[in-house]
C-alpha cells in the first residue's frame, strides 16, 4: 500500500509529457518556395527531410534517396508499367479469330507481319511471338478456337 506512494505515477487528469520531434532546418513549404537546391545539398538531407520537401511540392514521396533527389530536381523518369494482356484471353486474339473465321476477310491474303502492323492491339505483342500466334491459329480450326476462348 505504501509502496505505491514512493513510485511517481502520472495522474489520470494530468497531461502526459510528449517529446516533440526534432525541428528541421526549414519547413517544407519554405523550402518548396526556395527552389535553390543542388544535388549535393539535397543528398546531404535525410530521407524524411526529402519526403517533406516532396510533400510540400505535391509530389510522390516513395523511393530511394536517388529517386527522391531526382524527383525534386525534376529529373524523374516516368515509366509506364502498362502490362500487356495475355494472348490467350486478349481482345487481339479474339479479333484475329473472328477475322480468320470470315472467309471474305483480307487476313487470308496477309502475311503475319502485315497482320501485326494492321492494328494497335496486335502491335502490343512481340513480333516473333505474334508470328507463332498467327501460325497456330491458322492451323487450328477457327470454329473450335472461337468456342474454346
Amino acid at each position: 500500500m505504501y509502496a505505491s506512494f514512493n513510485k511517481r505515477e502520472p495522474r489520470q487528469d494530468a497531461p502526459l509529457e510528449h517529446h516533440s520531434p526534432p525541428v528541421t532546418q526549414a519547413e517544407p513549404q519554405e523550402e518548396a518556395v526556395n527552389n535553390d537546391w543542388t544535388e549535393a545539398s539535397l543528398k546531404a538531407l535525410k530521407n524524411d527531410e526529402l519526403k517533406a520537401i516532396l510533400q510540400g511540392l505535391g509530389l510522390k514521396r516513395s523511393g530511394n534517396k536517388k529517386e527522391l533527389v531526382d524527383r525534386i530536381l525534376g529529373r524523374e523518369v516516368v515509366t509506364e508499367n502498362k502490362k500487356k494482356p495475355k494472348w490467350r484471353n486478349s481482345k487481339a486474339r479474339a479479333m484475329l479469330v473472328r477475322m480468320l473465321m470470315d472467309k471474305q476477310s483480307n487476313v487470308h491474303k496477309m502475311t503475319w507481319k502485315e497482320i501485326h502492323a494492321s492494328h494497335e492491339w496486335f502491335q502490343e505483342y512481340d513480333p516473333m511471338l505474334f508470328q507463332r500466334y498467327v501460325r497456330d491459329l491458322r492451323k487450328a480450326n477457327p470454329q473450335k478456337v472461337a468456342v474454346g476462348q
